[in-house]
């Protein structure tokens, strides 16, 4: 049997268990062993992470978007390296086989791919419209999503 992980929220880089102290079993569909545990948060957890994700943001959206598109190039590298155990750890969490988790691991990893392009995506139109105006594509972080 392999060790049972219990994941916390991750809030402003470090884990906090849910106010709740109560998690919720994560079950292999093809045998029903517990793999894991996750917490289940409330409302002001949910609270307390969007705080501090907001707290957050002004650093992230000072950066240029080159700098931005970096991170995301380190976080595609880190992603390929360890595919195979993303993928282990999909079969175990939803049954697939190993070929459909590794697909699924390369799927995700186009969108880092595509982030990464942003700087070529996001450099922006200027277009003259008249003689003393002129009309100018921008692209900024909107801020905070939680899910």
């Amino acid at each position: 049997m392999t060790e049972i992980t219990t994941v916390d929220n991750y809030v402003s880089g470090v884990f906090v268990p849910p106010s709740t102290k109560e998690y919720l079993d994560v079950l292999n569909p093809a045998n029903a062993q517990i793999i894991g545990r996750v917490g289940l948060s409330t409302s002001s957890d949910v609270d307390a992470a969007v705080a501090a994700a907001l707290e957050a943001f002004g650093g992230w959206s000072s950066r240029t978007i080159k700098q931005r598109a970096s991170i995301m190039m380190k976080f595609h590298a880190l992603v390929e390296k360890h595919a195979e155990e993303l993928a282990k750890l999909i079969v175990l969490e939803n049954g697939k086989n190993l070929t459909e988790a590794l697909a699924d691991v390369a799927k995700g990893n186009e969108t880092v791919e595509w982030a990464c392009g942003l700087p070529q995506l996001a450099a922006g139109n200027c277009l003259r419209v008249s003689g003393q105006v002129s009309c100018t594509d921008r692209r900024d972080p909107l801020g905070v999503v939680a899910s």
